[in-house]
């Protein structure tokens, strides 16, 4: 049995996959061998391309990408209605409402209610 070149199989695999009608039976004939030779050789360069780049589309990295991007836009939004509170104001503020007369209590509650507006809904609680 006589063997083609890999030129003749890329040829082979270019004919089926892209070529006009006829492609097929012009490029067997060029490559002396049979139609169907040139479609065995076409689903195995196919076959040794997807497997040199992993076997993976790139269908799922665009979905990550997508569901990343969607993933950023959220947090931007987030970002923009987002309220600086840090620890040292906290404690400014605990200070003042005590000064003021509140008890701890209340002014954990109202502490809790600016907390909870830079909270996500799914991880509010009253204890934390």
């Amino acid at each position: 049995m006589r063997s083609l070149p890999i030129v003749a199989w890329i040829g082979n695999a270019a004919a089926v996959l892209t070529g006009e009608w006829g492609a097929v039976s012009r490029q067997a004939h060029a490559a002396g061998c049979s139609r169907q030779t040139v479609y065995v050789h076409a689903e195995k360069v196919e076959a040794a391309v997807r497997d040199a780049a992993g076997g993976r589309s790139r269908e799922p990295f665009q979905q990550q990408l997508r569901q990343q991007a969607a993933e950023i836009a959220t947090l931007k939004k987030r970002l923009a209605a987002a309220i600086e509170f840090p620890e040292s104001e906290q404690q400014r503020f605990a200070a003042t409402a005590s000064a003021m007369g509140l008890s701890y209590t209340q002014a954990r509650e109202l502490l809790e209610i600016v907390a909870k507006k830079n909270v996500p809904a799914g991880r509010r609680s009253r204890d934390g």
